[in-house]
Formats: structure tokens, C-alpha cells, sequence
């Protein structure tokens, strides 16, 4: 057999390497401010946690690209859970009866169980729990608790299925 050549040069392919030993450091450094982290938590660049003493994830977590998590008021994701690209998890919001909406800040937990499945663009608000073994449809609105086993999808997100057996 023909051996395979690569097609990048040598100094493309150092280049690509030190990056990926950036993008490695820069996760454990995150993953070492999280409240609490389970092992094999799998972070892709880049990602903007603010409040990550305020977040606890499970073992076997991974975030895509472009999530974004305020944590302040508490988010905590439970082993096995998978976070599409360009998420947002917000566990804060504005008093809507306050007179300066700017001045007022309100925080609620946000609870995410086992092996939830978050897709692309999704919005998950303050003060949500979703149950284990969810789904959360790319794009949906989740302005609502979500149910164990349970798919939403929509804008605000609706069941499409119920529990799965």
C-alpha cells in the first residue's frame, strides 16, 4: 500500500496542534471555576460563561461552540447532558413591574436533569427544570418546565411528544 501523504504543510499542522493544546488549556482553566464539574466535560471554543462559580455541571457534559451562560442565579446540568451550538442559559431577568427595567435584577436556578439532548439556538429562561432524558428542539423558546422525557420545539416551546417510554 501507498502511504497516505498529508496534505498540510508541517507548519500548518504545528500550528493546528499548538491550537488545540490552547483550546485545552483554556477549558481546564473554566472547568476549574464551575462550582462543582464531573469528568469528561467536553467544552469547543468559544464559549461565554459569566457567574461560573454560580454552575455545576454532571459528569459527561459537552458544550458546542458559541454557548452562552449566565449563571449567576444558578444553572446546574446533570450527567450526560449535550448542548448544541449557540445555546443561551439565563438564569437572571429583569422585574417586569420595576420602574428602571435596567436597575432591577431578578435570579432563578436553573435546573437541566440527565442526559438532556439542547439543540442548536435553543433559549432556556430563569427559573426552568427540565426533566431527564428531555429533548429541547433547535430554536425552541423554553419558557416553561419541561417534563422528564419529554421533546419541545417551538417559539414559545411546546410539547410535540410526550414522554417516551
Amino acid at each position: 500500500m501507498d502511504a497516505v501523504k498529508n496534505p498540510l504543510p508541517l507548519w500548518k499542522r504545528a500550528v493546528l496542534r499548538f491550537d488545540r493544546w490552547l483550546q485545552g488549556l483554556r477549558a481546564d482553566s473554566l472547568r476549574r471555576q464551575f462550582a462543582s464539574c464531573g469528568r469528561d466535560v467536553s467544552i469547543q471554543w468559544p464559549v461565554v460563561i459569566n457567574g461560573a462559580d454560580h454552575l455545576s455541571v454532571g459528569n459527561g457534559v459537552s458544550f458546542n461552540a458559541f454557548v452562552h451562560i449566565w449563571a449567576q442565579g444558578g444553572v446546574a446540568l446533570g450527567d450526560g447532558t449535550l448542548v448544541g451550538s449557540h445555546v443561551t442559559i439565563t438564569s437572571l431577568t429583569h422585574a417586569t413591574d420595576a420602574p428602571s427595567f435596567a436597575e432591577s435584577l431578578v435570579s432563578k436556578q436553573v435546573d437541566i436533569g440527565r442526559n438532556v439532548w439542547i439543540g442548536a439556538h435553543a433559549v432556556i429562561l430563569p427559573g426552568i427544570r427540565i426533566g431527564d432524558g428531555a429533548i429541547i428542539g433547535a430554536g425552541a423558546v423554553v419558557n416553561r418546565d419541561v417534563a422528564a422525557g419529554d421533546v419541545v420545539a417551538g417559539v414559545p416551546a411546546v410539547s410535540i411528544r410526550a414522554k417516551r417510554s
